[in-house]
């Protein structure tokens, strides 16, 4: 499963409904790919929520195997450097 750009326009209780179907919908062993704005990301893009590498551990500390976290970049088009992001890898236990 691929969410690029998706988990972080999700509020707290969305957000846990969104783990929670993915969690549903996948089973064992599947991987779960995901790229979204981190805490890092200078400036605001309307509903954007930017996510914190602690939001992203406990979001999926249940029924999930967290295999990186790490630094990456969104490209937008109104920063033509782009925008920190976090881009995740996960398995479904």
């Amino acid at each position: 499963m691929l969410d690029c750009g998706l988990f972080h326009v999700f509020d707290d209780a969305d957000r846990a409904a969104y783990v929670d179907a993915l969690r549903a919908l996948l089973p064992p062993g599947s991987r779960h790919f995901m790229l979204c704005f981190s805490d890092l990301a200078q400036g605001s893009w309307g509903h954007v929520h930017k996510v914190t590498r602690q939001e992203i551990e406990a979001a999926f500390a249940d029924g999930w195997r967290i295999d990186s976290v790490e630094a990456a970049t969104i490209r937008i088009t109104t920063d033509p450097g782009g925008a920190a992001a976090w881009l995740t890898a996960l398995t479904r236990t």
